[in-house]
């Protein structure tokens, strides 16, 4: 078995039981206000820290960061994975670990609560890591993403399409590409998946960084500092090459 494979299987294995979470979890979720017992924080706290092993900055980030995306495309997403709608494809790995993370959420409440919570957190900075034209990639926006987006970014749910003011750029344009090459939004009972991958079927690899790299840019989440060290020149010897 290749070493592939066996990474892929020990994931599998983390999001499927219970112990594998963050050493350090999650700040507990607050009481529900719609509550006087705060029963919505009693049901979430735990999904949250398992929730918190792949969409937290703590360990090793494996899915996008969900603090402050809209509560009803949380919801919506929570609930097209818990259907099967989503996550069946093993080709499609990120999906196929969220379809098996998934199975913990017991009911449509513990969605709701979760997608709550989420909604509810403030948004992280996120490095920036892709690079295109932004004048390039603005009008295409303006032309192909604005009626359905928002010009903001801001999205519109009665069109089933989320706001893009939360997304880390890796995320926005793997997302992108799966849209592009059928890996997501191909079931029939996924509207706005099928709305989206019909929209940006003909964009060219290029187009689509362009225009990702336009809404990060433009309304996207703030830049946070990167971790990477800078490199530095090396000294010239006595022939002006580098040693």
């Amino acid at each position: 078995m290749q070493l592939k494979s066996i990474g892929f299987i020990f994931l599998v294995a983390c999001c499927a039981f219970s112990g594998c979470f963050p050493s350090t979890p999650e700040p507990e979720p607050e009481s529900d206000p719609d509550t006087e017992d705060g029963s919505d924080s009693v049901v979430a706290s735990p999904l949250v820290a398992d929730c918190a092993l792949c969409h937290s900055v703590k360990e090793a980030q494996r899915g996008p960061i969900l603090h402050g995306m809209d509560e009803w495309y949380l919801a919506d997403q929570i609930e097209k994975f818990r259907s099967g709608t989503r996550g069946q494809n093993p080709a499609n790995r990120s999906e196929y670990l969220m379809g098996v993370a998934v199975k913990k959420i017991i009911d449509d409440e513990q969605g709701r609560v979760l997608a709550k919570w989420f909604a509810a957190q403030q948004p992280m900075p996120a490095i920036r890591t892709v690079r295109g034209d932004v004048e390039k990639g603005a009008l295409l926006y303006a032309a192909r993403c604005a009626s359905c987006h928002g010009e903001k970014g801001e999205g519109k749910r009665e069109r089933v399409s989320p706001s893009l003011t939360h997304l880390e750029g890796w995320y926005f344009i793997d997302q992108m590409r799966k849209f592009r090459n059928g890996m997501r939004g191909k079931d029939p009972s996924d509207v706005g998946g099928q709305a989206m991958a019909a929209a940006v079927a003909d964009f060219t690899p290029q187009q689509t960084k362009d225009v990702v790299a336009y809404a990060v840019e433009a309304f996207g989440l703030p830049e946070a500092p990167s971790t990477r060290r800078p490199l530095r020149p090396r000294p010239l010897d006595r022939n002006g090459s580098r040693e």
